[in-house]
């Protein structure tokens, strides 16, 4: 090791013990055929229908087998799904789906079609209120054709199906499974189910236990159906929760750890150069973004300025100083080391799925900028311009935040600069109108640009920016806010259920044109996934796709 590599390795020893945590250190390795994975929170709900958090999707992913899966290409397939394959009719208005014979669940049962209706019946009830519900799709009759066979019909086509169902249904559990939901089957106040705390699934790991606040343990599921998995030499699993970066690479660097979730971008370069520790960058699915709320000023309007021209002129006009004052090269470089895509529009600027006339379009304008915010305030808008930028108090977001409030002192324009947990960053954006600005990322969740379409924008339910539009699904505490909401919903129902996939891809153009042109938040980059992992836990890394996963079906060999 060199004498810098000692320095730094002091670096993060001294960050370490700041922490209080320097007992990590001391803990030596792990116990024999022990894998020990480091994750940043702890899961709030282990039920695949109504999960929402990264750090149940870690558990998720190998307690359960998804129906469809996302390959490294970040495709659907089949490898580790439940469904083998399938085919859809000539007017993509069903489709027939092929099991997997074979599969047991840790509760000893088979896995049959009978199970995989029971989770398509199950997510579709709205008495369930699963948050997958509107991510199946418009289904109107799932038929058995025999035990490991059955035909799913839906009201208009729907093309897109693969990649929703790689999302809504990962972990297929056994019938009756889930029960009902009640606040006392969850934890921390989110209304569990009866596998939200003890899961049972068909995954290459069974639950073991769940000490909250420390880990979750697992061990191999002998009765696994694909051959050599769980790899030999795992006797267990142990996911610990380890809050504090420095704490997490300390203990992958001493061995107490053999797997992390995600390496923080400032010691990405000295974790690649440490010896025994493996590492990978992948573009990743989480997008940076800077949340508008167009249902207040200044970025929007309130309730009594619906229909104000001059309100909706002046509201777009500060909505366009931000688009053009924010530099996303400096923030790529100064807080994610370089290791980010900038965003161009609401998708991946390198698919055939973005817009050609979004992609390579000018971001950074001083100049436009200066036009723009002096309109805002030529339409009436409050001198200086004045607004509190929130932002969750974990990982980088305060560090994006701030970078962004010094970008905008330039031009006279005054913020604030919020933290706030995570929790209540998305009750605020969610429930209130009392916000102006916020800092975030989002996951997209699959690979369709349509889904994404849906997800962060589409009707009134839950979206980042209150963009909304009058109609009877308006819930009692939103409004109708800046124009245009209607239009994108009409254009995406076109869209979804368009077979040519040509056109398909030119109505999508146009919605991510629809949302540029109206500025309904600012999308800044995708940080790339960052991984590491101890070379005694061979393969591992070769199942790591954009999702950002851990899946431990892909380990070869253990040497723990």
């Amino acid at each position: 090791m060199t004498a810098k590599e000692v320095v730094l390795v002091h670096s993060v020893v001294r960050r370490l013990l700041v922490a209080g945590l320097g007992v990590l250190l001391l803990a030596g390795l792990a116990q024999a055929g022990e894998i020990h994975v480091g994750i940043a929170t702890e899961p709030w709900d282990l039920d695949p229908a109504t999960y929402t958090d990264t750090g149940s999707g870690y558990i998720i992913q190998n307690v359960y087998d998804p129906l469809i899966e996302l390959g490294t290409d970040n495709e659907p397939t089949t490898e580790f799904a439940v469904c083998k394959s399938w085919e859809f009719s000539d007017d993509a208005t069903s489709i027939t789906l092929h099991l997997r014979e074979g599969i047991k669940f840790h509760d000893g049962t088979d896995l049959t079609a009978e199970d995989v209706k029971y989770n398509f019946e199950w997510i579709l009830d709205p008495e369930n209120d699963s948050p997958m519900r509107k991510v199946v799709g418009p289904v109107t009759a799932i038929d058995i054709i025999d035990p490991y066979t059955l035909k799913v019909t839906f009201e208009k086509p729907f093309p897109e199906v693969l990649q929703y169902w790689a999302r809504a249904f990962a972990g297929i559990v056994p019938e009756g499974g889930h029960g009902t939901r009640s606040a006392e089957k969850g934890i921390a106040g989110v209304v569990g189910t009866d596998l939200s705390r003890h899961p049972v699934g068909s995954g290459p790991f069974k639950f073991v236990e769940w000490v909250s606040g420390s880990h979750i343990v697992l061990e191999p599921f002998d009765e696994y159906w694909a051959e050599g998995v769980p790899a030999p030499g795992i006797d267990r699993v142990v996911f610990e929760f380890i809050g504090d970066d420095a704490a997490k690479m300390a203990a992958l660097i001493s061995g107490s750890i053999h797997i992390v979730d995600k390496v923080s971008f400032r010691d990405f370069d000295f974790i690649s150069r440490m010896p025994g520790i493996v590492t990978k960058r992948i573009p990743g699915i989480q997008e940076q973004y800077v949340a508008l709320d167009l249902g207040a000023h200044p970025f929007g309007i309130t309730a009594e300025e619906v229909g104000d021209q001059q309100a909706i002129a002046r509201a777009l006009a500060a909505r366009k100083f931000m688009m053009y004052a924010i530099d996303r090269e400096e923030i790529r470089d100064e807080i994610f080391f370089g290791m980010a895509t900038i965003m161009y529009g609401p998708w991946y600027p390198d698919s055939e799925w973005f817009s050609p006339k979004l992609r390579g379009r000018k971001l950074h304008d001083p100049e436009l900028a200066r036009q723009y915010l002096e309109e805002y305030y030529s339409l009436g808008g409050e001198k200086p311009l004045k607004f509190r930028i929130i932002a969750t108090n974990a990982q980088w977001f305060v560090d994006v935040a701030t970078l962004i409030q010094e970008q905008l002192r330039q031009y006279g324009v005054e913020t604030e600069v919020i933290p706030v947990d995570k929790a209540t960053f998305f009750d605020t954006l969610y429930e209130t109108f009392d916000w102006e600005a916020g800092v975030e990322d989002w996951g997209y969740g699959n690979f369709s640009a349509l889904y994404w379409m849906y997800a962060g924008y589409y009707r009134n339910h839950h979206n980042h920016n209150h963009w909304h539009h009058a109609a009877p699904d308006l819930p009692e505490n939103y409004h109708p806010t800046v124009p245009g909401h209607a239009e994108f919903c009409a254009l995406y129902d076109e869209a979804i259920v368009e077979p040519d996939i040509q056109r398909r891809k030119e109505l999508t153009w146009r919605l991510e044109e629809m949302l540029v042109e109206n500025v309904v938040r600012i999308d800044l980059m995708i940080a790339d996934n960052l991984h590491a992992w101890r070379d005694t836990v061979v393969g591992y890394g070769d199942g790591l796709n954009s999702e950002g996963d851990i899946n431990l079906r892909y380990i070869k060999e253990f040497h723990g």
